[in-house]
């Protein structure tokens, strides 16, 4: 037998093995019972959220508290300036489902700070647990900087 003759012998026994599968596959509807199965949650695997989202979501909750803002540029923290339009730096642990995050962020001057962090604590604490389903534990805020806004951008006028 050449091997075209094997090969074409190969599809028909394939093909007629499907067609006798065909005449077998019919399956009864499923039982009440066989579709809850399907939609108890252990049976439907896990969610896991990594670290680096948590930490985006959190830093993208406290951007949008006024008057608050995140660090740019520098290198190895040294020459790190904040500005107003970039997010926080937020940093999570995990256990489970309880998180633990640390903000570093800067604040515009002059705004009352405890006032503002709790503020800052209260939005990052709900937006975190509302879309990623944790229990915020501990936020901890770390001030870098108080942001002037009627400072100049760097820039000295000469006389």
């Amino acid at each position: 037998m050449t091997d075209v003759d094997h090969t074409a012998s190969q599809a028909t026994a394939r093909h007629a093995g499907t067609e006798r599968r065909s005449e077998h596959s019919r399956t009864d509807p499923p039982t009440p019972s066989a579709r809850s199965a399907g939609s108890d949650p252990s049976t439907r695997g896990a969610l896991v959220i990594a670290e680096k989202a948590i930490e985006k979501v959190a830093s993208n909750a406290a951007s949008n508290v006024p008057g608050v803002s995140g660090p740019v540029g520098g290198f190895l923290g040294l020459g790190a300036r904040h500005k107003e339009t970039t997010r926080p730096r937020c940093e999570v642990q995990l256990n489970g489902l309880i998180a633990s995050l640390r903000l570093e962020v800067g604040i515009t001057y002059p705004v009352p700070l405890k006032r503002t962090t709790e503020l800052l604590r209260t939005s990052v604490r709900e937006e975190v647990s509302r879309i990623c389903g944790l229990d915020v534990r501990q936020v901890d805020i770390a001030i870098n900087t108080l942001l002037d806004p009627t400072r100049g951008q760097g820039r000295r006028e000469l006389a």
